[in-house]
Parts: structure tokens; C-alpha cells; sequence
């Protein structure tokens, strides 16, 4: 169709009819709930369909995802903290201390003493050739910090010979042929005894194995594990070298284990056994509340969140007190125009490059200066929060850390902490115990059957001094009354004073019947009494001494003059007292006749 100038040629586009579904000019305003009732599925009427809120999670806030993550991370933060942190690094150490301030080895129970005698000493001669409490401070500060400890407990003692329990015998049979056979001696357990004796010394070293070279997995409805030591790179290059003819390196190399040094050269992880009674063993101990959890968890991730934002706060303060450094001067006066104010600037400027420099006005000038100090802002309140946190999570007291308290004020909250250390003391009993004495007392034969018939292990007995948390004069007198009852042994009050009672016997019994001992002062005066009674009957000491009085001594006569009379006459028996009280009267009554006369 052909378009022209002719006003009625032009067709408005409002003339054209609308297709159905087009809408045609300005759109209409349609409310809300209009364009809700025109939905395939409306809602239901009443009901009213707004936007959705903020969602709020505590995993996904800023601060926590600001947290590490991953466990390597999460260690080396416990460290850094544990080195700077003066809260957490002596939090740590007094756990880590008081509970194990000294360790004793006590005789077990046992039907055969002399087995006893002989497991107390095997284990006592092993605590000392591995420094039994440095190795336990060890395996504390790390099951404290990191939550969780792996202890490799080492034996490189020599194999059993096979001829100890065996002899080999040769047969020649009729055919001519030689046949070997092997026949358990009769004397078998005694030679075992006595080579174990002479050989075997126990584990040979303890060993805390660190945290980020071990990989381990634990499975459900089990307490077994798989651990594998991941080899470091310090040992692949030391067995590299030796590989090469190194001879410093093939010496350290000859001392490692063979079935390390073999898993390293063919780059795999070193499996680790979890058997005593198979030789080194790798034992695990983990501080957690529930056995389905991987992993202990250590003390400080609690108390993590507030550690990162105090030291946060920390960062801010030495920001501003680094840009403030040089403090602000604010000189002015009153009435002065642009020159004077040249002048005094000069002045000012001299003044500082030389101190000797003075300033002389004609009028008032007013000298500021603004340091740090001024300028920063009061954040204690926020440390003080911090560290109330930080004591609740570290189960510590102010007053525990600086020791600056009675007992009497925090009587409940030391309770609480020396309840905890009984439990920890408990954890590293078992430890010893079960895992490091067990199995060596079992080698060494020092089994007996119990009434039941069954074999039982005689393991001598782990024991710590008494914690210091209490009290100690209140509970001294509690205890000593408890003693002199007979309803406490003398070793309570002993650990009480911090005196080893095993030391303190054997001292007592080598110095019984000797010039040491306590009482030996008490039989010297009894044999000076006995020694002077003889000498007053056998001699003639009386005179020398009425001599030296001038008195006049005469001899109780043998019949007649009253009671002493008959002194001598076995029937008549005289007690000291009256003896002294009769020579006293003579005495007196010789003084007033002479004083008389």
C-alpha cells in the first residue's frame, strides 16, 4: 500500500484493533496480589509470600572463616601463640608441670617378693636410662597443645638365639641320609633367664614423633588404626648420600632401623606397628571427649577466636603508635599576624635543632605537645575481656599464673584444678604402666598366676608427689591428726613436706644404733645416769663433796636409827625419791646447826 500526504491516508496506530495477548500504549499498573492470583499455582487466600531474610551461620561469618582451617594450619597457630602469648605459653607449662612435679616407683604386689623385687628394678634402672619424667613433660605439653600425641617407643635389643630353647640334633638314617631336628632343652627357661639378664635393658628410647609427618586412619566399630610415618626430607637426603658412599651418612644410616631405611629407598611411608609384644611400637593418645571423634582437639581451639582478635587489636595499636612516634607540637599566641608568626616558627625550628637554643618573646606563647599516648585509644576493656576468656578456657586463674593470691580466696577453683591434674595423673599412669612396664616385666618372665588361676603381670607402680594446691597448714594439722590416730601412714606426710619416703627409710635405716641416730642422745644419758648412781654407791664421792660443803657426812648405820637404818638389809626396799628427800634434810639441818654455832 502506498503512503500519501493526505492527513486521512494516515492511519493512527490507536485506530489498529489490538491482536488478542498484545497490549498496545502505556502498560497498566497491576498491584501485587493481582499479579499473584494470576500464577499457574496461587497461593492459598490470607496468605501472604514476602522476600526471604538474612541467613545466618557461625561457620560462615567473617571471623571464622578468618580461623585455619586445615590441620597443619591449626598447629602452627597453637605454637605461635603457645611462643608469644605470656597467658597461653605459662597456662601450658604449669599443665604440663604441676601434674607430674616428680614420679616414684613403688614395689607391686606380688605372692613371690623376689619378683617383685626384680620387675622394680628392671623398670627403675629403665626410668633412668630414658629420663622417664623429661620424656612424659614431653608427651604432656604436646597431648596439652596439639590435642594429641604420637609416642614411638623404640627397641633395638638383640634377637633370642634359636640354640637358647632348641638344640639341634644330627641323625644319620639307614639309607645313609643326614636328617636335622630340633629338641626343646630341658634347662630352656633358666638359659633364656639368664641371657635376658645379661642382654635385654627394656625399650631403648621414647620418642614423641611430630604430629605433621604421621598419617593415620581410624574406622568405625574398631579401636584398631593404620599409622604411617611420612619420611621428612632430611632423611630421604641422608639415606641419599649414604646410597652414594657417604661415610658419615652410611653411620647414621647403619643406626637407623633396616626396615625404615628399606621403606625410605623404595619412597614409601613406613608403616608403624601398634603391638608391644612385636618389638618398637607406635602408641596414640588423644585429648577428646568422644570415641567417635578422628582426632583430639587441642586446648587452645577454643580459646582461638579471641586469641586472633586480641592480637588483631594489638596490630592496630602498634599502627598507630608507629605513626605517632614523633609527638605534635601546638605552638601558638595571641594577636600575632603573619610575620611574628614567621619569626616564632623560625625560632621554633632552632630550638629543636639545638638544644641550648632560646626562645624570648614579648608576649605569651603557649607551647603543646601531643604524644602516643593521647592518641590512642582505651582498648583495656577489651584486653580485660580477652583474658576472662582466655582463663576460662585455659582452666587456669589469674592468681594460679602470677601466684599472687591465698588459698583461702580461690579454695573452689583450685579444687576444680586439682581435680582435673588427678585425672591427667590417672591418663599418664595408664600410659606407663600398661604400655611401657607391661610388656617389658612380661619378657623378663615376671608372671605369677593369681587365686583365680589365671597369669597376671607384676608391674610396679607409678606415683606423684602431692600437688601444692591447698592449704598447707590446714591441711597439714588435718592429716597429722589423721597420723597420730593410726589412720594414715607416715609417707602422706612426708609427700606433704616434699620428702621422698623410700629415701627417708633407708636413710633411717643406716643410721639406727649409730651416732645419727635421733635417739642416740638418750642412751648416752641413760649410761651417764647408771654410771654416776654406781659411782655414788661404790665410792666415796659423798665425802669429797660434804668435804668441799663443810659438812659433816657420817654413814647410815646398818640396825637402828629409823627407816635408813637397816639401808643396807635387802628386806628394806628405798625408793630414789626418798633417798634424795632424806640427804636434803640432813643437809639442811647440818646448814642451820652451823649457823647457830
Amino acid at each position: 500500500m502506498a503512503r500519501t500526504n493526505d492527513p486521512k491516508d494516515t492511519i493512527a496506530v490507536r485506530d489498529i484493533p489490538p491482536r488478542k495477548g498484545v497490549t498496545v500504549g502505556k502498560p497498566k499498573k497491576i498491584i501485587t496480589s493481582a499479579m499473584r492470583s494470576k500464577l499457574a499455582f496461587p497461593a492459598a487466600g490470607g496468605t501472604s509470600m514476602g522476600m526471604g531474610g538474612n541467613f545466618y551461620s557461625p561457620e560462615l561469618s567473617t571471623d571464622f572463616l578468618e580461623l585455619p582451617q586445615s590441620i597443619d594450619e591449626q598447629r602452627n597457630f597453637y605454637r605461635f601463640f603457645y611462643d608469644h602469648d605470656p597467658f597461653v605459653g605459662q597456662a601450658i607449662d604449669l599443665t604440663d608441670e604441676l601434674p607430674l612435679s616428680k614420679i616414684r616407683l613403688r614395689m607391686p604386689e606380688a605372692r613371690d617378693r623376689k619378683l617383685a623385687e626384680g620387675a622394680l628394678r628392671l623398670c627403675t634402672r629403665w626410668a633412668k636410662k630414658v629420663n622417664l619424667l623429661q620424656r612424659l613433660l614431653e608427651i604432656s605439653h604436646e597431648y596439652n597443645l596439639l590435642g594429641e600425641c604420637f609416642i614411638f617407643v623404640e627397641d633395638t635389643s638383640p634377637e633370642e638365639p634359636e640354640d637358647l630353647r632348641y638344640e639341634l640334633r644330627r641323625e644319620v638314617t639307614a639309607e645313609g641320609d643326614i636328617v636335622e631336628e630340633s629338641f626343646k632343652r630341658e634347662d630352656a627357661d633358666e638359659r633364656v633367664e639368664e641371657w635376658l639378664k645379661k642382654n635385654y635393658q627394656g625399650w631403648t628410647a621414647i620418642r614423641v614423633l611430630p604430629p605433621e609427618q604421621v598419617h593415620m586412619e581410624s574406622f568405625p566399630f574398631t579401636d584398631e588404626k593404620l599409622i604411617e610415618l611420612i619420611p621428612d626430607s632430611k632423611t630421604k637426603a641422608i639415606i641419599n648420600r649414604a646410597d652414594q658412599g657417604d661415610i658419615q651418612a652410611i653411620r647414621i644410616v647403619n643406626s637407623m632401623p633396616r626396615d625404615v631405611v628399606e621403606a625410605i629407598a623404595n619412597g614409601e611411608n613406613i608403616p608403624l606397628n601398634m603391638d608391644p609384644e612385636a618389638g618398637s611400637f607406635v602408641t596414640y593418645l588423644a585429648r577428646k571427649k568422644s570415641q567417635y571423634e578422628p582426632r583430639g582437639k587441642s586446648v587452645l581451639q577454643r580459646c582461638l577466636r579471641w586469641l586472633i582478635f586480641a592480637d588483631k587489636v594489638r596490630q592496630s595499636l602498634t599502627s598507630i603508635a608507629s605513626r605517632h612516634m614523633t609527638p605534635y607540637r601546638l605552638i601558638y599566641a595571641e594577636d600575632m599576624d603573619a610575620g611574628q608568626t614567621e619569626e616564632l616558627r623560625e625560632q621554633v625550628d632552632l630550638a629543636l635543632q639545638d638544644p641550648d637554643y632560646s626562645i624570648i618573646t614579648n608576649f605569651q606563647v603557649t607551647w603543646e605537645e601531643m604524644g602516643a599516648d593521647q592518641r590512642l585509644p582505651d582498648w583495656s576493656w577489651v584486653f580485660e575481656m580477652v583474658d576472662r576468656r582466655l582463663y576460662a578456657g585455659l582452666g587456669v586463674t589469674e592468681t594460679l599464673l602470677s601466684g599472687e593470691s591465698t588459698y583461702s580466696g580461690d579454695r573452689l577453683h583450685l579444687e576444680v584444678i586439682n581435680t582435673r591434674f588427678m585425672l591427667f595423673r590417672e591418663v599418664m599412669k595408664d600410659l606407663v604402666e600398661d604400655g611401657f612396664f607391661k610388656p617389658m616385666c612380661a619378657r623378663m618372665g615376671f608372671v605369677e598366676e593369681d587365686e583365680d588361676g589365671n597369669l597376671q603381670v607384676i608391674v610396679p607402680e607409678l606415683s606423684f608427689t602431692r600437688l601444692a594446691l591447698r592449704d598447707n597448714s590446714e591441711t597439714f594439722d588435718a592429716l597429722f591428726n589423721l597420723y597420730q590416730k593410726g589412720s594414715l601412714d607416715i609417707d602422706i606426710i612426708l609427700d606433704l613436706l616434699n620428702i621422698d619416703p623410700v629415701a627417708t627409710r633407708e636413710k633411717l635405716e643406716r643410721d639406727l644404733f649409730t651416732v645419727n641416730d635421733a635417739t642416740f642422745n638418750e642412751v648416752l644419758r641413760g649410761v651417764y645416769s647408771s654410771v654416776g648412781q654406781m659411782l655414788a654407791d661404790n665410792s666415796d664421792i659423798a665425802n669429797k663433796i660434804a668435804e668441799n660443803l663443810g659438812l659433816k657426812y657420817e654413814k647410815p648405820k646398818e640396825e637402828g636409827g629409823g627407816r635408813f637404818a637397816s639401808i643396807k638389809d635387802p628386806t628394806v626396799t628405798v625408793s630414789r625419791q626418798e633417798l634424795q628427800d632424806f640427804i636434803a634434810t640432813r643437809i639442811t639441818a647440818e646448814l642451820a646447826e652451823r649457823a647457830t654455832s
